[in-house]
C-alpha cells in the first residue's frame, strides 16, 4: 500500500481580535511515518509566521499513526507555549475513533467541520 499525504494551505483565518492570523492547513491521506515530515514541515512553516494557532482541516485523512500522533502532540505542545492552540477540524470517523482510543479528543479544540472551527475563531 502507497503512502501519501497532501498538505494545502487554505484561507487564513483571523482570531477574535482580528489582528492574529491564523494559518489553516488542509490535511489528505495517510499520515504515518512515511508522510509524517511532510506534516511536520507545513505545520513548522505555518508556526513560523510568528502565529499562536493553527487549524488543520482533516476530512481527508484517512489514516493517522502513532508517528502522527506524536507530531501533532509536539505541534501542539509548540502552540500552547506560544499562548495558543491546534484546532482540528472534520476529522473522519476512522481517525475521530484513534483519537477517542488514546485520549487526544480531551487534548485537542475539535470542530466537526471547518465552517465550526472559522466560528469558534473569529
Amino acid at each position: 500500500m502507497s503512502s501519501s499525504l497532501t498538505i494545502n494551505e487554505l484561507t487564513p483565518e483571523r482570531l477574535k481580535d482580528g489582528t492574529i492570523t491564523v494559518p489553516v492547513l488542509q490535511v489528505s491521506g495517510r499520515l504515518d511515518t512515511h508522510t509524517v515530515s511532510i506534516l511536520e514541515k507545513a505545520m513548522s512553516q505555518a508556526m513560523s509566521k510568528n502565529v499562536k494557532s493553527l487549524v488543520l482541516e482533516m476530512s481527508g485523512l484517512t489514516y493517522v499513526s502513532s508517528s502522527g500522533l506524536r507530531a501533532l502532540l509536539m505541534a501542539r505542545r509548540e502552540a500552547r507555549e506560544r499562548k495558543g492552540t491546534i484546532m482540528l477540524c472534520a476529522l473522519t470517523p476512522q481517525v475521530r475513533d484513534v483519537f477517542d482510543m488514546v485520549g487526544f479528543t480531551s487534548l485537542f479544540d475539535i470542530r466537526d467541520t471547518l465552517e465550526n472551527g472559522r466560528t469558534a475563531l473569529i
